[in-house]
């Protein structure tokens, strides 16, 4: 709440301060990430330090779930190479281990990552952020729909 009050405040003042930014729409994935920040900061009650601690945290593990992410496609992309080309069995019974691996170190790297939180958030704040993510894709999907019928009834003839 007191989160929410400080930043209906600040960011007008933020926008004037900037010069216009780029179309709206433009950049969607930048605009989907900065609410989700603005969501976690309220679901989770972050006190300012723990706002930027966690941050800090969440970034570097955003960073390695990307680049185990590009690990896990270039896995999948042998694979679909040896698929589409007619591999030999051995060869198929080789790929499928290190894509499924990959997918490992993917799992791995979030248990690592919720583990190290265990300094900075509660045991209450944990258990949100584990709900979070459902929460938030929720949202997502209801807000796209809703984009969706705005355009639909402006379309209208």
């Amino acid at each position: 709440m007191r989160t929410s009050l400080v930043l209906l405040l600040v960011l007008p003042l933020a926008a004037l301060a900037q010069p216009p930014g780029p179309p709206e729409g433009s950049r969607p994935f930048e605009r989907i990430e900065q609410w989700k920040k603005v969501r976690l900061i309220e679901t989770l009650d972050l006190k300012e330090d723990q706002s930027v601690r966690f941050f800090a945290r969440l970034n570097e593990h955003d960073a390695q779930r990307r680049q185990l992410h590009k690990e896990r496609g270039e896995a999948l992309d042998r694979l679909d190479r040896l698929v589409r080309n007619h591999g030999s069995a051995a060869e198929l019974e080789k790929a499928i281990p290190e894509v499924q691996a990959a997918s490992e170190k993917i799992s791995e790297e979030d248990r690592r990552f919720f583990s190290s939180l265990n300094d900075i958030l509660t045991v209450e704040q944990r258990a949100k952020l584990v709900l979070f993510e459902r929460q938030f894709e929720k949202e997502l999907r209801e807000a796209m729909r809703e984009a969706q019928r705005k355009r639909w009834r402006q379309e209208a003839p």
